[in-house]
């Protein structure tokens, strides 16, 4: 069994809820609101599972140092759905419950924000990520950085693939709307919103018809290699590869994506998939974290119990658990004011299966590293790191390339190779 070892630094306003916090109750009952079913049922049983292995350590960890109560969790199905989101943690909060965590998609957190904040409630969040979420001063706290640290990493990708012009294709929900708008303020190309889908929609027939129709037009008028898609979508990406098979030109250009994607195991382990995302080079944004030994427990059990590498979903799904509970044994309470001010000291100074779990002054994980993943032949690989605005470690884009062997077959000139070799000294790959 591992043992979390949590430092916490008590600071003056702790000492002062310590001071008037009620005892904790022989058992401790939180809601657990994941999506088991729908669109998002891959990464949503594997975060459940994560978080019930959470409770069973953290109760471990309560047994060693005698605490006198334990932690429980109520599970419910929200079925990647907004609506049935809200309705669950109304159900769970009927029963007495009021502290969650879970909640993974934005729009969730969006579809129940008044109701939470109108009865008292607490979210911790393992997946949530919208920009306009970041609301400082509020109980709902998120284990991921905000897309706003996403948007810049996804537009430096972009310009590094030489992508001049890029189509977007996204949910129409919360996340999906914010990230495109995100990406369109920092992104010095031409963003042209294409292709704007329910997250509830299972027919993309039409759309994809579209689709193929303006990616033609862009190609003729821009060229294949300085034309880009990117998608900022969940798992329907799976039903929606194959209703744009029969087209032409859907492939004919590059791919890109968010962090969703990036590492996704149904995108090469599905045949049709593999060759979509194969044929358009998917390349895919990742945040990161430090290894650590925590990281290293929760992905062995799932890779043990799953068959695959945890996602970047499952690590803020146990640290989720680890920070409540430790907030709840040090302020000796599970009254939501007191642990909303407790949750930013504790995890100032807590290290989770996610790394540091520092908060900003939304409430949100405070910083985030990224990578940018590729699909190769062989599957999921790392392309380049992220730092500072810049794409380090890149390999040649591949429009370079081309060119390169074009010039060597004689089919370009000696200016379209030079601004290709100006190109990457500009970028400092060379």
């Amino acid at each position: 069994m591992l043992y979390v070892v949590v430092l916490c630094v008590l600071l003056g306003s702790v000492s002062v809820a310590l001071a008037q916090s009620e005892d904790v109750p022989e058992v401790v009952t939180i809601g657990g609101i994941f999506d088991i079913t729908g669109n998002w049922s891959l990464e949503g049983e594997e975060s459940k599972s994560v978080a019930e292995l959470a409770v069973q350590d953290f109760n471990a960890y309560l047994d060693g140092i005698g605490a006198d109560w334990s932690l429980a969790m109520q599970v419910e199905d929200a079925q990647a759905n907004a609506s049935v989101a809200l309705d669950k943690i109304q159900s769970l909060r009927s029963r007495g419950i009021h502290l969650f965590v879970g909640m993974g998609f934005s729009s969730h957190i969006q579809a129940a924000k008044s109701y939470i904040d109108s009865n008292d409630l607490l979210v911790i969040s393992h997946g949530s990520q919208a920009a306009n979420l970041a609301i400082p001063a509020d109980a709902v706290f998120r284990l991921r950085p905000d897309d706003n640290n996403q948007a810049p990493v996804i537009a430096a990708m972009l310009r590094d693939a030489g992508i001049e012009v890029v189509a977007t294709v996204n949910r129409g929900d919360t996340w999906g709307d914010g990230l495109i708008a995100g990406v369109a303020d920092v992104f010095e190309g031409e963003l042209i919103e294409l292709f704007r889908y329910n997250p509830d929609s299972v027919d993309f027939s039409v759309e994809a018809s579209i689709l193929n129709d303006d990616l033609d037009e862009l190609i003729r008028m821009h060229g294949a290699d300085k034309v880009g898609v990117l998608y900022v979508g969940t798992n329907e990406f799976l039903l929606m590869i194959q209703q744009m098979a029969p087209y032409d030109h859907i492939d004919d250009v590059r791919w890109f994506s968010t962090n969703t994607q990036s590492g996704n195991s149904a995108l090469v382990d599905d045949e049709q998939a593999f060759e979509f995302v194969r044929a358009t080079q998917f390349t895919a944004v990742r945040s990161v974290s430090g290894a650590n030994s925590i990281q290293e427990y929760v992905n062995e059990w799932v890779m043990e119990n799953y068959g695959r590498s945890a996602s970047i979903f499952a690590y803020p799904a146990y640290d989720s658990v680890w920070l409540l509970g430790t907030a709840i044994q040090l302020a000796r309470t599970t009254d939501t004011d007191v642990l909303a001010h407790t949750i930013p000291m504790v995890a100032r100074t807590m290290i989770g299966s996610s790394g540091h779990l520092e908060l900003n002054d939304a409430g949100d994980l405070a910083s985030g590293s990224y990578q940018i993943w590729h699909v190769t032949d062989s599957g999921w690989s790392i392309a380049a790191e992220y730092s500072d605005g810049l794409i380090s470690g890149s390999t040649i884009p591949d429009w370079v390339q081309q060119t390169a062997e074009w010039w060597s077959a004689g089919i370009v000139d000696d200016d379209t190779f030079m601004q290709a070799i100006a190109y990457l000294i500009d970028q400092g790959i060379l």
